[in-house]
């Protein structure tokens, strides 16, 4: 499903009110920000990232984006137990929780192909830069990068390398498994200056 919602009178015929309600519409009508909230079926062992792509590659088959998804700036997304389960998609931000643990710069992102080095790189930093036991309660996780790259794409690499914080994923096979269904609360942006990739995560 979803939803947009604009605020004010609605406007019908009042030409000197016509243009701003006009571009009201489609200011909340842009998804160059967009927040995904997922609501799935209770004790589900589902990923978040894992929900965020189809989500995202939904909509650029309905026509919010192009190849690359080189009009989005952002990806909010949290996700909950309830009923009735489904998604409601919606344009804008979400303001970072607190209860950091975790800040870490690296030096590059994900290349698009043959990611197997850079992620035990990352690993290995990750393990350097949090030296304590890894959590085992709920966590948000914030990234910010330069790259030019698919946000959808690098997010999936990125969240691999999590293992030292989030420890392996019981069911893991995978030699990067970490236990990513912690994550409850992920945001990607794009930004102009800065190292190539930042992740902050802390505690819900």
């Amino acid at each position: 499903m979803f939803r947009m919602e604009v605020a004010g009178s609605p406007v019908g015929g009042e030409d000197a009110k016509e243009k701003q309600w006009m571009d009201q519409i489609a200011t909340a009508n842009d998804l160059s920000n967009v927040i995904l909230r997922f609501q799935i079926e209770p004790n589900r062992n589902v990923h978040l990232d894992n929900l965020v792509r189809p989500a995202m590659h939904a909509l650029k088959r309905a026509g919010y984006y192009h190849d690359g998804f080189r009009e989005l700036n952002s990806i909010a997304a949290t996700r909950a137990w309830n009923e009735p389960e489904g998604l409601v998609v919606e344009s804008g931000f979400l303001n970072q929780p607190r209860g950091e643990v975790l800040d870490i710069e690296w030096r590059s992102v994900p290349p698009s192909e043959s990611a197997g080095d850079w992620k035990q790189e990352w690993t290995n930093a990750i393990a350097e830069s949090y030296n304590s036991p890894p959590i085992s309660q709920p966590a948000w996780v914030a990234i910010t990068t330069t790259s030019r790259r698919s946000l959808v794409d690098l997010l999936g690499p990125i969240i691999n390398g999590l293992e030292p914080l989030l420890g392996r994923d019981p069911a893991g096979s995978n030699p990067f498994s970490p236990n990513a269904n912690l994550i409850q609360w992920l945001h990607v942006r794009r930004v102009e200056a800065g190292e190539p990739l930042r992740l902050v995560a802390g505690l819900l």
